[in-house]
């Protein structure tokens, strides 16, 4: 085209045939690329509800993906391709702007079971919502044209080792969804539509379609939100949450290594409490949904998707400034509310700064940060997450080789559980600087929340990791305290239970915010330990606290029962669960019906 329209250009070219073919190469892959990603900064022009940001490592595949269709020269592989995505694209965005975020596996099956009734809601929305149609139509519509134009017209190697790598990256998608559950293919709000739809749908044409999928849940009664404000709300709320912290390796949970000693101090202040918690979930993309929308009942999936209780909604809607600050991927935002967050900062902003510095990257992007007035910031990491070494391997502290973790003398057991107690003094120290940073900044009464999404199996009964439902996995720690412009006024009403779940946190934290969370179905002392599969049939354990003891009342799958039967006394409680260890008792009061 440049050449044909340029006289000294193609003679250039002419003189030059290798430049020009890496010229080529080079700017048409490129130009086709960048019409792939452009749908979703179309469809931002007129909707805050597509919240895509560009991901170096995803922009390359795709560069990659187009160089090999350009490589390939047959426009009827490149235009099945581009019919596969474009259809997929077409249902992405019309779900982005007529439901706010992208579309999960969970409800493309809603769409294809349901497609009479949301026809005729088409039929209604499609006034307010035409411009999906634009943001889709013009960029794709460019691809058809520039790749059947352009290729009969360069003269472009036809090779079927590309197409082959075309096909094996795409067909890489629908393999691993036979090896994974749907949490691994929940969309992340702030990843490109097209990266969440080739997931999505690979998932969905995988392991759904064609299948009965529906599962029958219990009947729960809806949740309610009734304003209850304080009179003295706190300004700030901090809630941070390390992943995989369990809290009986904590010292200031009466561990003999000294692995928390920050804490320890913190746990020295009169308006502090030292909890031991319950994790709603056995994996990160389950916990954080449960938690941040403070959900209690297994398969209550409608409440989920409400949201009525979402600790982003009622935060905004009290007048805090909201804060998503994690080194995690940003799948991780899946079903917390990310559409309620005003600044959301992820491992893909940062990916040189996180893989350099690791968990400490954070204590920059609190630097960078403008707080309101009010604030509720949720800080989520990775410092305990598995491989523990990994976390702390960046720093030469050596500090954080406390407890070896090489040599012939120790056991492969022996070098993990040193690096998890190496990790958890890691996470303390960046606690405490993090923490430093914010008191300094935030300006007025703040409360501070540190939790875990889950907790971690190390080596009981030759068991590691999480994603199972036992005991060492549903102890999370929940260590609150405040501080105060004024240190003689009243205190804020900590909870000082002997044991407290995911669900009474969050209920906790929205009293805090002047909501109170009311829940018909919630049973004083009976909690549920989730498995990951939040939105397919699940498995559950319900969990009895009973003179301050936890009973396990062994798994339950959610098709199999009309509602969570807890039990009622230790002779109940299966042993398929090794125990955590054992924490300090501590004393409490019963706790009131949520």
């Amino acid at each position: 085209m440049l050449a044909s329209a340029n006289p000294l250009l193609h003679r250039w070219l002419a003189q030059h045939p290798i430049l020009a073919r890496v010229a080529k190469w080079l700017l048409l892959p490129t130009l086709t690329t960048l019409l792939m990603l452009s749908d979703d900064f179309l469809q931002q022009l007129y909707t805050p509800n597509n919240q895509a940001e560009l991901e170096f490592k995803y922009v390359l595949v795709l560069w990659l993906i187009n160089l090999c269709l350009w490589l390939s020269g047959r426009r009827w592989f490149i235009n099945l391709v581009l019919v596969l995505f474009a259809a997929m694209e077409l249902f992405q965005l019309s779900y982005i702007s007529f439901v706010g975020s992208p579309i999960t596996p969970f409800d493309l099956s809603k769409l294809v079971s349901e497609w009479g009734e949301i026809n005729h809601t088409l039929s209604y929305a499609f006034a307010d919502h035409w411009p999906a149609l634009v943001a889709w139509g013009l960029p794709w519509g460019a691809l058809f044209v520039v790749f059947n134009w352009g290729v009969p017209r360069w003269n472009l190697p036809r090779s079927w080792i590309a197409l082959l790598i075309v096909i094996l990256v795409l067909g890489s998608k629908p393999e691993r969804a036979t090896r994974r559950d749907m949490i691994s293919f929940m969309p992340g709000p702030t990843r490109s539509s097209l990266h969440n739809s080739i997931n999505v749908f690979s998932y969905y044409f995988t392991r759904m379609a064609g299948r009965e999928v529906a599962v029958d849940r219990p009947d729960y009664q809806p949740y309610q939100i009734i304003s209850d404000a304080m009179a003295d709300a706190p300004e700030n709320i901090v809630l941070v949450v390390p992943d995989s912290t369990r809290y009986d390796r904590m010292s200031v949970y009466g561990y003999d290594r000294d692995t928390t000693p920050y804490l320890e101090t913190i746990a020295q202040h009169p308006r502090a409490s030292v909890i031991r918690g319950i994790a709603s979930s056995v994996a990160t993309g389950a916990s954080l949904p449960l938690l941040f929308n403070v959900i209690n009942e297994p398969g209550n999936v409608p409440e989920l998707e409400r949201g009525i209780g979402n600790l982003f909604r009622q935060a905004k809607a009290n007048g805090y400034k909201t804060f998503w600050l994690s080194t995690h991927e940003s799948k991780m935002l899946n079903g917390v509310g990310s559409r309620f967050l005003d600044v959301s900062l992820t491992r893909e902003d940062n990916p040189v700064e996180v893989t350099e510095n690791g968990d400490r990257a954070l204590l920059s992007w609190i630097d960078q940060q403008q707080w309101g007035k009010k604030n509720f910031i949720a800080i989520v990491l990775r410092s305990v997450h598995s491989p523990y070494r990994a976390n702390y391997d960046q720093s030469d502290n050596p500090r954080y080789q406390a407890w070896p973790t090489e040599g012939s003398g120790l056991t492969p057991t022996e070098k993990r559980a040193n690096a998890y107690d190496n990790a958890l003094l890691y996470l303390d120290d960046l606690y405490r600087d993090a923490r430093a940073k914010l008191e300094k900044q935030l300006k007025g009464d703040t409360v501070w929340v540190l939790t875990s999404d889950h907790g971690q199996m190390l080596g009981e009964n030759g068991l590691w990791g999480h994603n199972r439902l036992t005991k060492a996995v549903s102890h999370v720690p929940m260590v609150i305290d405040e501080t105060r412009d004024n240190p003689t006024d009243t205190a804020y009403p900590l909870p000082d239970y002997d044991h407290l779940s995911h669900y009474e946190l969050g209920h906790w934290l929205l009293s805090l915010m002047g909501e109170n969370l009311v829940n018909p179905n919630a049973q004083a002392n009976v909690h549920y330990f989730h498995s990951e599969k939040l939105y397919e049939d699940n498995f559950y354990e319900v969990v009895v606290e009973k003179n301050n003891q936890l009973i396990f009342c062994g798994r339950q799958l959610l098709s199999q029962t009309d509602k969570p039967k807890p039990c009622q006394s230790p002779e109940q409680t299966l042993a398929h669960a090794p125990d955590a260890g054992t924490a300090p008792t501590l004393s409490a009061p019963r706790k009131p019906t949520l």
